[in-house]
């Protein structure tokens, strides 16, 4: 039984960490963006920050994509139904192509009116509209791009997601340098050049990706991609409506309650707004080693359960857990060791530094319940339940976030500690829930033998 586990696990790490490494690349890259930005002042930073989460909610429809064919591709994987995959892999790309491009027409359109409902700051809301105009006007790169992806996790090729989003990452790093500040004889484009570097990034990262499906993938193929109509199967058709509708609204409920409290921190002065964004990109690593476990968690689990194997189910859970609170612990206490300097790297006053380390102790602590409670809703994706992960989404990060935040930033008087402060409610909560639920889900599985 403990060879076992122990094979288990490296099979779960085989694909756990090449995911992770795929999500810190984001995150990384998301790092040295606001460093090279940085030099344009914190204005910048708070204006590139405010464009975040409105993107990330349009954006959210491509990510309940993502996350559905994954779910679809590990189950046919488990149940070694190639056809079945590439049902549901071609019908999702081709909802996802027509999207992306009526999407960002939209967006590119409507970007002033939106970052003006979303950036409160006069004197950043022009850089915010350039950026956002460009990176959301040319998504289809990255929703393409996050759909291959999605799809070749499913089948644990994660190691070829890893390639895409480094390709990326190099890219818009070497666009970012050349058109940020204008070296080697390129204009000079401040943010509108790294909003450029971004989506050139995006193209990259799904090149690689489309290669990798072209030459290395056994089960997942582009044969048969434009005989196969999305209507011939409805069955299936509406199966992904099903599970995308729900993981849609999920996400997009999710992101509303983020947008409001970025628009609340926007309400702040721009000196505290950028140490804010500085702060949050912390949770973003955190994000990152949950959401790269959570892929495996998705993909193993949701194969054992298309292969109705219970034991296996439950033991790629249990490794999960282990590995969360040991992946979350081990963040926590580099966050809060290397405050200063890390803060120090985008600040030269003392204020903001000491306000950063501040924040740091925060981040730590809802580091270990963000990247458990991932865990928790990864369990719930793999046997297909995605109801409760939406209903969870819509009270704790819809409702109590934003208005604990709200509450505890303008009324009791705590001004930017107040944001924090409520996101330690709703993410405790939501952890409580998950936990709860996950639980009861687990409970039902073995008194009914489903898998």
């Amino acid at each position: 039984m403990q060879a076992q586990l122990k094979d288990k696990t490296k099979e779960f790490l085989k694909i756990a960490i090449p995911a992770i490494l795929e999500s810190l690349v984001s995150v990384i890259i998301t790092t040295i963006d606001t460093k090279m930005i940085s030099v344009l002042g914190k204005p910048a930073i708070s204006a590139v920050s405010f464009t975040s989460q409105p993107k990330l909610i349009f954006f959210s429809i491509f990510f309940a994509l993502g996350t559905t064919v994954t779910i679809f591709v590990a189950q046919a994987n488990g149940k070694k139904d190639a056809k079945e995959g590439n049902y549901f892999f071609h019908t999702i790309l081709k909802i996802t192509l027509f999207l992306s491009v009526v999407l960002g027409i939209l967006l590119w359109l409507l970007a002033e009116p939106i970052m003006m409902l979303c950036n409160r700051q006069a004197d950043t809301l022009g850089m915010s509209v350039s950026f956002f105009r460009i990176v959301s006007g040319f998504l289809i790169f990255q929703a393409v791009s996050t759909v291959l992806n999605a799809a070749l996790r499913g089948i644990g090729k994660t190691k070829v997601t890893l390639v895409s989003n480094i390709a990326m990452g190099l890219v818009d790093i070497l666009f970012n340098y050349l058109l940020i500040e204008g070296h080697l004889g390129f204009p000079r484009l401040e943010v509108r050049g790294d909003a450029i570097a971004t989506v050139f990034g995006t193209v990259a990262a799904c090149l690689v990706s489309v290669i990798a499906i072209l030459k290395q993938s056994d089960f997942l193929s582009f044969r048969g991609f434009f005989r196969n109509r999305i209507l011939s199967n409805r069955e299936g058709l509406k199966a992904i409506g099903s599970k995308a509708g729900n993981i849609i609204f999920e996400n997009f409920f999710t992101r509303i309650g983020f947008l409001l409290s970025s628009i609340i921190v926007s309400m702040l002065s721009s000196d505290e707004t950028a140490v804010y964004s500085v702060a949050m990109i912390l949770l973003n690593y955190s994000f990152a080693f949950g959401d790269g476990i959570q892929s495996a968690v998705v993909a193993l689990t949701g194969r054992s359960y298309g292969a109705k194997d219970l034991t296996s189910f439950k033991q790629f859970t249990k490794i999960a857990n282990m590995i969360a609170i040991v992946c979350s612990v081990m963040l926590s206490v580099v966050y809060i060791s290397t405050a200063y300097p890390y803060y120090g790297a985008f600040f030269s006053d003392q204020a903001s530094i000491m306000d950063g380390a501040r924040s740091s102790v925060i981040a730590s602590a809802l580091t270990i319940v963000q990247i458990v409670r991932i865990v928790q809703i990864g369990v719930m994706r793999g046997m297909g339940e995605v109801k409760d992960p939406r209903r969870l989404a819509t009270v704790c990060v819809l409702l109590l976030n934003p208005l604990c935040s709200y509450l505890l930033t303008f009324p009791a008087g705590f001004g930017v500690w107040g944001i924090w402060q409520g996101s330690v409610i709703s993410q405790g909560c939501w952890l409580a829930l998950s936990l709860i639920l996950c639980r009861k889900h687990m409970k039902r599985l073995n008194e009914k033998g489903v898998v």
